[in-house]
Order: structure tokens, then sequence, then C-alpha cells
């Protein structure tokens, strides 16, 4: 008793590969003559001529124990049986989850850097203030006093014409527009 043919989708799901890769096996195992394993794929090589003459399409199979005796291995790491959509959706949210707790940590860490950020300018604020109040030239009482002075004596001695005297013009035009 012969082992079952499979189609490439079969033998894909079988082994837990993709079909190109059951389909690579397949071209390989068919472009030698004398390979020990070209009985396990159908159509045989006179068929395959057949089909190809006539232009017609054919599905490429495959024996089981020839995919078992290529791919063997990968049947043992492979699961055998599928996840439910339960389990799917479990899997999918731990995923989820582990990400939006890595993106919370990174949030975290990005407002203490913000904050010893604002911290600095506060600190950088407060000594430029000390330093322009050490800077600034003294206010004296004379001075003051003396600029009140000049300004009564000036109101006392020239007649007021607020409001009458336009300021003086500034700008481009303002040599032709006296």
């Amino acid at each position: 008793m012969t082992a079952p043919l499979l189609t490439i989708a079969q033998a894909s799901t079988l082994i837990g590969r993709s079909p190109s890769t059951v389909r690579r096996l397949i071209h390989d195992i068919t472009e030698k003559k004398n390979h020990p394993d070209r009985s396990g794929i159908d159509p045989n090589e006179r068929r395959e001529v057949a089909y190809k003459k006539k232009g017609e399409a054919f599905t490429w199979r495959i024996r089981q124990d020839v995919l078992l005796r290529n791919f063997g291995s990968a049947l043992s790491g492979a699961k055998k049986v599928p996840l439910t959509t339960q389990e799917k959706r479990t899997d999918i949210l731990s995923i989820l989850e582990k990400e939006l707790d890595l993106k919370n940590q990174q949030i975290e860490k990005q407002w203490e850097v913000i904050h010893a950020l604002n911290d600095r300018l506060r600190e950088g604020n407060i000594l430029m203030g000390t330093l322009q109040k050490r800077l600034a030239p003294p206010v004296e009482a004379s001075t003051e006093a003396t600029m009140v002075e000049a300004s009564t004596v000036k109101s006392s001695t020239e007649p007021s014409m607020e409001g009458s005297r336009r300021p003086p013009r500034r700008g481009f035009m303002r040599f032709w527009l006296r």
C-alpha cells in the first residue's frame, strides 16, 4: 500500500511551511532525471511532458512519505493541534499588553526628563534675574530729583502745545512729506 498523494496546499499544511517551499522541493526533484524520489511526484515525467506540450494546466501532487522524509524535522517543531480562535486572541492580547507596558515605561522616562529640564530652566531664569539686578545701574534719588526739576522748568518756560504739535514722521518718505 502506497502513501497518499497530497496537493501542494495539503502538504504545506501538514509540514507547517509555505506552499512555495513545497513547490521548491517538487521542482528540485523533477529537475533531476534519476532522482530517487521522482516516483513520489505526480504527474510522472511522461505525463508532465504531455501536459506541457498541450499547454494544459496540471496539479502537482507529492507522496506523503517523500514529504516526511524531506521535512520530518519540521513536523517535530510544528504544533500538531491548531490554535482555537480564543487562544489566538489571548496570544494577541498578551503581545499587545507587553507592548503597551513598554510604551508606558518609555512615556514615564520622557516625563522624568521633561521635569528635570523644566527645573534646570527655572534655575536658569532665577540666575538670570539675579544677574540682571546686580548689573543694572543703581537708581539714585538725586538723579530722579533732577529729572523732575528739569521737566517742571521746561513746562513752566514753554507754552503748552500738547496736541497741537505733530510728532515727527519716521520712515522712508519723511523728507518728501514735510
